[in-house]
C-alpha cells in the first residue's frame, strides 16, 4: 500500500437505536406510586388525628345524646380504621376515602341533632378536630370538581354549626376556624391534583416511549434482515454472475462454477438458518474460515501473522466478520489492480475483541463517490458488521490503496 499520504477514514454510521429505555430506568413518579402515597398519607392522618383527639370526643359525650352521640363518634372512628386498613389493600383505598369523607360530612351536618346540652365557653364541637381529615379524604377519593365542592362546603357547614345555639360560642372565632379549614383543605386539594396530573403525564410519556421503542425494534429487525438479504444477493448472486460473465479461460470458468455452487449452498443455509442454533465460534476457527475462503480467489492474498487467543464469539458475529472480510478481498481483486498489487489480511485478538484488516496497495477509491446502487462496501461490509454490533472502518484514497478494518467486541461496539 502506498505511504505517500494517509488515507481518509470513512466511519460506519452508529447503530439505529440505543439501549432499551424500559430496562434499568425506573420512573421517579407514576400514577400508581402517587395513589399509593396518598393512601398511606390519609391512613396516617386518620389514625393519628383519631387517636390524638379521643380525649376531646370523650369529654363532650356527656353533652350529647346518649345514643346518637356515641354512635356518630363510633361510626366516624370506624371509617378512620377502614382508611388505615386500606393502606395495605390498594383496591380498597378510594372506597375507604369516599366513605370517610361522606360519613364525616353527615356527622358534621347532624351535629346539632346529637347535642343535648350546649357546649360551655369557647369549646369547639368535636367534629372540628377532624375537618382536615374529611377534606383530605375527599381530595384523594373524589374527582377534582367534587373535591372542590366538598372543600368549600365543609368550612361553611362548620361555621353554621359553630354559630348555632348548641355549637359553642360562635363569633369571629368560628369564622377564623372555617377560613383556616378552607385554606388547609384547599392546599391539600391543590397538591393532590397537581401530583396526579404530573403522574399521569409521566405514565403517558413512558407508554409513548415504550411504544416508540417497540416500533424501533421492529424497524431495526426489518433493516437487519434487509442488510442480510442485500449482502447475500451481492456476495452470492451478483458476484457469481459477474464472474461467470467475465470467465474466458478454463480456470476462470472453473472458478465461476465453484462460486455458483458456493452461492447455492449459501442461499440454502441462509433460508434454513434459525437464530440461536449455531454454537459460538472461536477466533482460530474464524481465522481458518477466512483463510479458506481467500484461497478460492483468483489473486493471492497474504495472511499476516497475528496473535489469536481462545475468545469465542456468536456464530452470527463470526459469519458477519468472515463474510465482510471476504467481500473486502473480492472487491480488492476486482477493482484494486492486477498481479502487481499486494493484498493481505490480518486476523488478531486483542483482549475481548477481534480485529480483522483487509488491505491492498492498489488503485484505491473515494468512498463518498461510490453510487448508492453499489452494495459492495455499504451493505456487504459496513452494514453487515454493524448488524452484529461491530464496527467497520474504510480507509482509502484514489491511488493510495485501501484498508478495511473490522472489529467486534464481546462487551459491545469496539
Amino acid at each position: 500500500m502506498a505511504t505517500a499520504a494517509e488515507p481518509a477514514p470513512a466511519l460506519a454510521e452508529p447503530a439505529p437505536f440505543g439501549i432499551d429505555p424500559a430496562r434499568g430506568v425506573r420512573p421517579s413518579i407514576t400514577q400508581a406510586s402517587v395513589e399509593r402515597a396518598f393512601a398511606i398519607l390519609i391512613a396516617v392522618a386518620a389514625i393519628g388525628f383519631g387517636a390524638i383527639n379521643v380525649p376531646n370526643v370523650l369529654q363532650q359525650l356527656p353533652s350529647l345524646d346518649p345514643f346518637w352521640g356515641p354512635l356518630a363518634a363510633g361510626l366516624l372512628g370506624a371509617s378512620f380504621l377502614f382508611v388505615g386498613v386500606s393502606a395495605f389493600a390498594q383496591r380498597l383505598a378510594q372506597i375507604a376515602q369516599i366513605v370517610c369523607a361522606l360519613l364525616f360530612l353527615v356527622v358534621l351536618v347532624t351535629w346539632p341533632l346529637t347535642v343535648v346540652h350546649p357546649l360551655e365557653g369557647a369549646e369547639k364541637p368535636w367534629p372540628w378536630w377532624f375537618c382536615t381529615v374529611g377534606s383530605t379524604a375527599a381530595a384523594m377519593g373524589f374527582a377534582p370538581w367534587r373535591a372542590i365542592v366538598y372543600t368549600a362546603l365543609v368550612p361553611a357547614v362548620y361555621a353554621w354549626v359553630a354559630f348555632s345555639p348548641l355549637g359553642g360560642s360562635g363569633g369571629p372565632q368560628a369564622l377564623l376556624d372555617g377560613a383556616f379549614t378552607m385554606i388547609l383543605s384547599g392546599a391539600v386539594l391543590v397538591i393532590a391534583v397537581l401530583l396526579r396530573r404530573a403522574a399521569a403525564a409521566v405514565d403517558v410519556a413512558q407508554a409513548t416511549a415504550v411504544r416508540r421503542y417497540s416500533s424501533a425494534i421492529r424497524e431495526h429487525a426489518t433493516e437487519v434482515e434487509r442488510v442480510q438479504v442485500d449482502a447475500i444477493v451481492h456476495d452470492s448472486v451478483l458476484t457469481t454472475l459477474l464472474s461467470a460473465a467475465r470467465a474466458e479461460t478454463p480456470e476462470a470458468k472453473a472458478l465461476a462454477a465453484r462460486m455458483a455452487r458456493n452461492a447455492i449452498d449459501h442461499l440454502g443455509a441462509a433460508a434454513a438458518d434459525l437464530p440461536g442454533e449455531a454454537p459460538p465460534v472461536s477466533v482460530v476457527e474464524l481465522r481458518d474460515r477466512i483463510v479458506d475462503a481467500l484461497g478460492t480467489l483468483s489473486a493471492p492474498v497474504t495472511v499476516r501473522d497475528a496473535p489469536v487467543g481462545g475468545l469465542r464469539m456468536p456464530a452470527a458475529a463470526a459469519d458477519a466478520i468472515a463474510s465482510a472480510a471476504l467481500q473486502a478481498a473480492v472487491n480488492s481483486v476486482q477493482h484494486a489492480g492486477g498481479p502487481a498489487v499486494r493484498r493481505w489480511v490480518c486476523i488478531e485478538q486483542r483482549g475481548a475483541s477481534v480485529h480483522v484488516e483487509v488491505g491492498d496497495d492498489g488503485a484505491g477509491f473515494d468512498l463518498a463517490a461510490v453510487p448508492a446502487a453499489r452494495l459492495g462496501v455499504r451493505r456487504s461490509i459496513i452494514e453487515r458488521v454493524q448488524a452484529v454490533d461491530g464496527t467497520a472502518l474504510v480507509l482509502s484514497n484514489p491511488g493510495a490503496g485501501t484498508r478495511i478494518r473490522l472489529a467486534w467486541s464481546s462487551g459491545g461496539r469496539s
